[in-house]
């Protein structure tokens, strides 16, 4: 859980950095889209997993999207700090089926273990697109270099 806490903290101390017309800028680098876009997409799957209402599936086109994450800075910090309490240590890992019209059959055997990698690659991406805006913006000092880079390119470029 400990790398899920800290990429949410560091999203975190990233909109503590930033000012609402900032976080809500429209970049041409990401075809019109805002850094709090880019962060709310993120956090809904967090969430859309961790409160889904059926404890045997999970969807994410079906999730609740909060278009005030993307465009009220304060409420995304708060948001992000109540998702961080839901992150807990998984004592047992809980076998759920993925419900999506992109697979074949429509229904994907996964797990809670497995979903969460999936969460955080999928954060890690996005904080990648964040690091464009940021960019733009002239702001991509408030991010250090591996903020956007998954842990496996970390873990070799320390390697090598």
């Amino acid at each position: 859980m400990t790398l899920h806490l800290t990429l949410w903290q560091h999203m975190i101390d990233l909109c503590e950095s930033l000012n609402q017309d900032q976080y809500s800028f429209k970049s041409e680098l990401l075809n019109g889209a805002s850094i709090g876009e880019h962060l709310r997409h993120s956090y809904e799957f967090y969430v859309c997993l961790l409160k889904r209402e059926n404890p045997t599936i999970i969807n994410y086109d079906e999730r609740k999207r909060d278009a005030r994450i993307e465009t009220d800075l304060a409420y995304a910090v708060e948001q992000m700090q109540s998702l961080k309490t839901h992150l807990k240590p998984i004592k047992n890992d809980v076998p759920l089926k993925l419900s999506s019209k992109e697979a074949n059959a429509q229904m994907v055997s996964t797990s809670l273990e497995r979903e969460l990698v999936y969460c955080l690659d999928h954060a890690i991406h996005h904080q990648a697109l964040i690091k464009i805006g940021l960019k733009e913006l002239n702001l991509y000092h408030l991010v250090n270099e591996n903020f956007g880079v998954a842990y496996s390119t970390i873990r070799f470029r320390m390697r090598n």
